[in-house]
């Protein structure tokens, strides 16, 4: 019998790869394939409106920049990315004054959009978002009053 080299032995064990190899990928080519199918169910997350609340930093007059801080509470059990601007909806006016509501709300009064795109986590309470207020023309008949602004505002539910 003759002895195995090292050389001899490599041959060997990559021929017998390679019958393997090759007899494992015939299997498969010609073994018959067999599919399947299935279902999945998942509940949908509710959607609850967020809220907020805002202060306006300093008073308020005719062409002021100021900010704005906005607290956004987010119930949703996913985050949100906010995405336009707070849009008045509705004011008071403390003492009523007609002259100064009849000018609210108008957008070109108080104007800010929020910064960036922030993202409200899930769950957020009182989410601080700083914004620049432009203060477009406000009647002189709100000097000294109180004003008290209704506003919408938009976001988009984030993974």
């Amino acid at each position: 019998m003759r002895k195995l080299t090292k050389r001899s032995t490599a041959v060997i064990a990559g021929t017998a790869a390679v019958v393997i190899g090759g007899g494992a990928a015939w299997a498969t080519v010609n073994g018959w394939e067999i599919g399947g199918s299935g279902t999945a169910e998942a509940d949908t997350a509710s959607i609850t409106p967020l809220t907020a609340t805002a202060q306006i930093n300093g008073k308020i007059f005719p062409g002021k920049v100021t900010t704005i801080t906005t607290s956004v509470n987010n119930p949703n059990e996913f985050k949100v990315q906010l995405t336009g601007t707070l849009t008045p909806t509705g004011a008071e006016v403390i003492p009523a004054t007609p002259a100064c509501l009849s000018a609210l709300p108008n957008a070109s009064v108080l104007s800010t959009t929020f910064p960036g795109t922030p993202e409200v986590p899930a769950g957020a309470q009182g989410f601080s978002v700083n914004s620049n207020l432009t203060v477009g023309n406000i009647p002189q008949a709100c000097a000294g009053k109180k004003i008290k602004v209704t506003y919408t505002f938009t976001s988009v539910s984030k993974a």
